[in-house]
């Protein structure tokens, strides 16, 4: 079974998800090579990074996601009424999972035959020992832990907003960083005081600002000023579904067919929602590298190392354009000094042992009195003439 079949076996955004084989999951995520996540991730994880699902809630149990989910605000958190926050969940912190062992007919070889000699099998190598996780979803954060919010009533619906707001307020006080809403809301007084509360305390606020085409989409709160708006992008870079905020300030990331986890240990199709997640995730990588940033300087480095797209500059399409998560991690700032996502290596001890060409040991601290028969003639020599200069100043001139 290729990727583009299993594209049109699981569901595309809706309904349950539908079971596959986890390591055509795992082969299917294209947007792991568009990030660059294998060398990223050596480099950070989003690790100590809490962030928080407003959505359906999160299936926690799911093997791609065990450890990630911290526990919700309310029951509603934990189970999930439609599967797309259990997406966006994976999309964020998924690790995958140690595949399956397959099992071995009777009278086959599980590997070739040992040679005569009774070599020994070969050790796997220390890649495949380090990461097991080889199957199912990988999210573009795997360090990061993920907060579930549910606030979405039914299957489906967008929410109300002051529902949302009140599931914002509910993600600050539960020590989340990073806050991805993925649903478009119609906008209210309340929901604006929410978001504007959380940015002023200091929490990035990630929101998508369209979905998949002709779905019915309203752009709050990807509309509201301090919210990062999520631009959803295709395998080839393109926006097939333009921003309906209307704002310069966002970033384009992959929310296009992006495979993810479902609930049940399933897996589904997130569309172009999923894009806010793909972004959460890259926040809080670039904010593990640089524990000590705030929001706005996470921001910054995202948007400073975006590649252009479309016209020069930022447009109303692609935002500041398409997220590079490898040189977000690197961009300088101007207040950078150095730019280094990581303070460098402290400098080796110096060596115990003592060094062939020691200091010189000043005379008055040497207790070697050998130092002494060198430099007390002079001594003498200089305080005799002294002596003597004292003397034939005061001899009077007439006695000269």
């Amino acid at each position: 079974m290729t990727a583009a079949v299993l594209v049109t076996v699981l569901v595309a955004g809706a309904g349950p998800a539908v079971a596959a084989e986890p390591d055509l999951v795992r082969s299917s995520q294209w947007q792991l090579t568009d990030l660059d996540l294998a060398a990223v991730h050596q480099r950070a994880t989003g690790e100590g990074i809490i962030v928080a699902v407003i959505d359906s809630g999160v299936d926690g149990a799911h093997p791609d996601l065990t450890g990630q989910v911290l526990p919700g605000a309310d029951a509603a958190s934990g189970t999930d009424v439609d599967g797309r926050g259990t997406g966006l969940a994976g999309l964020i912190a998924g690790h995958g999972h140690v595949p399956p062992v397959v099992p071995v007919a009777p009278g086959t070889s599980p590997s070739p035959s040992p040679s005569a000699a009774g070599s020994a099998s070969p050790e796997p190598s220390p890649q495949a020992v380090a990461n097991p996780r080889t199957a199912g979803v990988l999210g573009v954060a795997p360090g990061a832990k993920i907060l579930p919010v549910a606030f979405a009533p039914e299957p489906g619906a967008s929410g109300d907003p002051d529902l949302l707001a009140a599931a914002v307020d509910r993600a600050v006080a539960g020590g989340a960083k990073i806050i991805c809403v993925a649903r478009g809301v119609a906008p209210s007084a309340r929901l604006e005081a929410s978001v504007e509360a959380a940015v002023a305390a200091g929490v990035l606020v990630i929101a998508a600002d369209a979905d998949r085409a002709g779905l019915p989409f309203t752009p709050w709160p990807a509309s509201y000023p301090g919210v990062l708006n999520a631009i959803p992008a295709d395998r080839s870079g393109q926006v097939p579904v333009a921003p309906l905020s209307g704002r310069t300030t966002g970033l384009t990331a992959p929310g296009v067919d992006l495979v993810t986890t479902g609930p049940g240990a399933g897996y589904r199709i997130d569309g172009g929602a999923g894009a806010a997640a793909v972004l959460a995730g890259a926040a809080a990588v670039v904010w593990s590298a640089y524990p000590k940033a705030t929001a706005l300087q996470v921001v910054q480095r995202l948007r400073l190392s975006a590649q252009d797209l479309g016209a020069p500059g930022p447009d109303s399409r692609f935002g500041t354009g398409l997220l590079n998560l490898s040189a977000a991690l690197t961009v300088a700032l101007p207040e950078d000094t150095p730019a280094s996502p990581a303070p460098s290596p402290a400098a080796p001890s110096p060596s115990a042992a003592p060094s062939a060409s020691p200091l010189p040991v000043a005379l008055a601290d040497s207790s070697d009195w050998r130092r002494w028969l060198v430099v007390l003639p002079l001594l003498l020599f200089f305080t005799g003439l002294g002596v003597w200069a004292g003397r034939a100043s005061r001899t009077p001139a007439a006695a000269r």
